[in-house]
């Protein structure tokens, strides 16, 4: 076997097998693996140009080719790893396992740029979340079937925040439409606002928040179901429409804004998810 350390260049064709990490396996020379696929700084620019809104279309395309474009690194870092653990000698696996290093800062690399154009969409402003709590009740009481039941539980005094306003109330719709899914087409869903001292979310003294509740009569979540219902993509029967993104960007609005996003369920019982925003201070 030759121990040449030319560079393997590992292309991948476009169906969906060959992109499977699994499948990669690298023979012959003993050499560390590189990868040619990414376009960090396209991707970038193609997401700091959306300043409008970016159809559908187009945002499945970017996340597509993010998906190939990390796959790779996957791929990559996987097989160098693979074959640093199978030549015996730890000089030329360490040659394996510095290309894995460095392809894994190129990863980094690309989640960064990805992660700041995403801040960079984002218009924090002064509003009440009690008015945007209305109008997506309002709205998603049209919407639904007669046989489900709405019901407004707004307590807070306070209910001023700072937040992405296009953020803030898709999190909400997201929250209806699962409880409303959740629920089977008859049921109730009770939307609630209260006042919570920070105290009691964070350990905060000094900062308060308004905590918007989604709760549903639906059949619940048993705990294994619940501990995952906030995992990008991960779906259960009643959130199918949702695709398993709905409860993800809702915690993320939430986290965006400086608050967390909880849940309480039970199997039987229902379900009530729960956004947790700090009071405007400016």
């Amino acid at each position: 076997m030759s121990t040449t350390a030319e560079a393997i260049h590992i292309h991948f064709p476009s169906n969906d097998n060959s992109r499977n990490p699994s499948r990669c396996r690298s023979a012959g020379a003993v050499a560390p693996v590189t990868i040619e696929a990414m376009d960090e700084p396209k991707i970038a620019s193609e997401l700091h140009s959306t300043e409008a809104e970016v159809p559908a279309e187009s945002l499945g395309q970017l996340g597509a080719q993010f998906a190939h474009d990390f796959n790779n690194v996957l791929a990559v870092v996987l097989t160098s790893v693979e074959m640093a653990m199978r030549v015996g000698d730890p000089a030329k696996a360490n040659v394996f396992l510095t290309n894995a290093l460095k392809v894994i800062a190129r990863g980094r690399t690309l989640t960064d740029r990805l992660a700041a154009a995403s801040y960079a969409s984002e218009a924090p402003v002064r509003l009440d979340a009690r008015a945007v709590v209305e109008r997506v009740v309002a709205r998603a009481a049209k919407a639904a079937p007669r046989s489900v039941k709405f019901v407004s539980a707004l307590e807070a005094d306070r209910s001023t925040i700072r937040i992405d306003e296009r953020f803030f109330e898709q999190a909400l719709r997201n929250l209806v439409a699962n409880a409303v899914a959740a629920v089977g087409g008859a049921g109730t869903v009770t939307v609630s606002t209260r006042n919570v001292a920070g105290a009691d979310i964070r350990g905060e003294a000094g900062r308060d928040y308004v905590v918007i509740g989604v709760r549903d009569t639906g059949r619940g979540m048993a705990d294994d179901v619940r501990h995952q219902a906030f995992d990008l993509f991960f779906t259960t029967g009643a959130a199918e429409a949702q695709r398993g993104i709905g409860l993800t960007q809702a915690k993320d609005a939430a986290r965006r804004a400086g608050g967390i996003a909880s849940i309480e369920s039970a199997v039987g019982q229902g379900t009530t998810v729960s956004l947790a925003i700090p009071l405007a201070t400016d």
